[in-house]
């Protein structure tokens, strides 16, 4: 059985997130895990709360974790289970998806907010330094289903055979329509994507529905959002690139862009290059 993990907030776009896994699960037979990092407020650290505090603020969170693992599991008949923890968040995700041998990680995307984009959040944090696909659900997004997949695909640079392994695993697992889609400034490098061995070898694509499709652009965002709106697929696949310190000065990624912009569910596929 596969075993997602959900972070959970108990916020709006969390909770949404929630019940579009618990659908997906459902249709599945995937197990669910429910992940909570409580955090302390400032107020409570400014007053030095007692020990006591923080032991009935734990009971608390883990009894409404408890209450929303069993509310999943009466409502859409899943099994579930719940991981509450205190400290770094990609620290104890990580942990989690360890103890759990997790599959993959399902998060909710808020507005984006002038805050958000100067400092990131915790969905950017994690796409860059999970080693799990991570599907990021937008707050107005309900679940119906993976039928077509769109994969805005980079070229070889930017990938390698795990990545293509987990995305092969999403297009096989819901039997979907995939298009991959390439965005360049140059004409020459649509060559190499269609001669691009790591993308069409050691696979058997008999049983695969896939279509080709390139535009040149210097405007990537702005074609990958166009093509969404073009072909209206469920779901956007990305592998975000790993700038070095260098390029970070200049380049933003291109994923956790469009996790900001997107208006449909984006799996975010990691290179697992250590």
């Amino acid at each position: 059985m596969k075993t997602i993990i959900v972070c959970t907030d108990f916020s709006y776009e969390a909770e949404n997130a929630t019940h579009y896994a618990a659908s997906m699960a459902k249709e599945n037979n995937y197990r669910i895990i429910l992940f909570n990092l409580q955090t302390v407020s400032i107020h409570a650290l400014n007053a030095q709360a007692s020990a006591d505090f923080f032991y009935t603020q734990t009971l608390k969170n883990q009894k409404k974790l408890e209450d929303k693992a069993t509310e999943l599991n009466t409502m859409y008949a899943i099994e579930t289970g719940h991981h509450l923890a205190s400290g770094n968040f990609i620290e104890e995700l990580e942990n989690c998806i360890q103890l759990n041998e997790c599959d993959f990680v399902v998060m909710g995307m808020a507005e984006k907010t002038l805050e958000q984009k100067l400092l990131g959040n915790s969905v950017t944090r994690a796409i860059h330094r999970v080693k799990k696909p991570i599907l990021i659900i937008p707050a107005h997004i309900e679940y119906t289903g993976i039928r077509k997949i769109l994969f805005a695909y980079d070229t070889h640079k930017s990938m390698t055979w795990s990545a293509m392994n987990d995305i092969y695993y999403f297009i096989n697992e819901f039997n979907a329509e995939v298009e991959v889609f390439n965005v360049s400034e140059s004409l020459e490098d649509f060559a190499e994507v269609i001669h691009d061995i790591d993308l069409n070898s050691g696979y058997n694509l008999d049983d695969i529905k896939y279509s080709f499709k390139m535009i040149q652009s210097i405007e990537v965002i702005k074609a990958i959002e166009e093509e969404i709106r073009l072909t209206s697929p469920d779901l956007l696949t990305m592998v975000p690139y790993k700038y070095n310190l260098v390029e970070s000065l200049f380049h933003r990624s291109k994923t956790a862009i469009m996790a900001y912009k997107n208006k449909i569910p984006l799996l975010s596929i990691p290179l697992n290059i250590d």
